[in-house]
């Protein structure tokens, strides 16, 4: 760690790319965390009877980004009305 410290302060230059860099992989850590954690194909625990596929309801969204969120809104209160009658 003195290395690069004593690298960037050499040449402050070479500052952007270790920010970047170490911040491309800090992300990249919190995404594979975050798949491994609410990925509904991923499976850790092998003991569960259930399958983690079967637990997603057909009104749940399990992307971790959607451009149509209107849809899943729509599909929720369609679930939510069908349950009260």
């Amino acid at each position: 760690m003195a290395g690069v410290i004593g690298l960037v302060r050499s040449n402050p230059a070479l500052a952007p790319l270790f920010l970047f860099g170490g911040g491309g992989i800090v992300g990249g850590i919190a995404y594979i965390g975050h798949c491994l954690v609410n990925g509904p194909d991923v499976i850790i625990n092998k003991t569960a009877p259930e399958k983690p596929w079967n637990r997603i309801q057909p009104h749940e969204n399990a992307k971790l980004w959607s451009p149509n969120k209107e849809f899943w809104a729509e599909r929720k209160e369609r679930a939510e009305t069908a349950k009260k009658a």
